[in-house]
């Protein structure tokens, strides 16, 4: 099933993600690692028709309208630009569509972006949904709030043989929840017996 293997694929991500993402005290912060849950909605640009035809995939039986609630989340790995805010930004997202008509159209999308520091975004990528795979442009904002991070994004489907174009508006919030951080230039990495016997000599009162 579709849902199944984008379930799969997205927790590879992530775990795969987070096997980079080991915390070192020294230096500013190069990369992190952020997740939360996103919402939204899209609009298919197709007939009823054509797109109750698409979901019968799934579910064989009803009538259904080309515009869909998003429930889903998104991970997505920074990488810091010198000593500014701004970024390089990895970002998966999966989401469930059409709840309330009562179906669920499962969606996952990777995109390769750049966020500037004051908080204008914009990617492009993959997409993978019930009619086989697209590619997905987004361009937004994201709002930063002591810690938590609020984006407001569009996104537009690139239409093809298989997929007829979107338009999808998200938000949600997004909070750190790993980081790796860079050395000082020029400053030497500190090993964990360094580490270990600096904190005996401070605690001895050793200068």
């Amino acid at each position: 099933m579709p849902g199944k293997k984008l379930f799969v694929m997205v927790v590879g991500l992530v775990l795969s993600a987070s096997a980079f993402a080991d915390d070192i005290e020294e230096g500013p912060q190069a990369f992190s690692l952020v997740c939360g849950p996103r919402i939204g909605g899209s609009y298919v640009l197709d007939t009823p028709e054509h797109f109750t035809g698409g979901v019968h995939t799934l579910y064989p039986a009803g009538s259904y309208f080309p515009a869909v609630t998003l429930f889903g989340v998104t991970v997505e790995q920074r990488i810091l630009l010198g000593q500014t805010r701004s970024h390089f930004a990895f970002q998966e997202v999966l989401l469930i569509g059409g709840l309330e008509q009562g179906i669920a159209l499962p969606e996952g999308a990777f995109l390769i972006g750049y966020r500037d520091f004051s908080g204008l975004e914009f990617g492009i990528g993959p997409i993978l949904h019930i009619g086989g795979i697209s590619v997905v442009a987004a361009v937004g904002w994201t709002f930063s709030y002591k810690g938590a991070y609020v984006p407001v994004d569009i996104s537009l489907v690139i239409p093809n043989a298989e997929r007829p174009a979107s338009v999808s508006i998200t938000t949600g919030f997004n909070f750190q929840v790993s980081r790796k951080e860079r050395l000082a230039s020029g400053e030497p990495q500190k090993t964990e017996g360094s580490q270990k016997s600096e904190k005996t000599q401070a605690s001895q009162g050793s200068p």
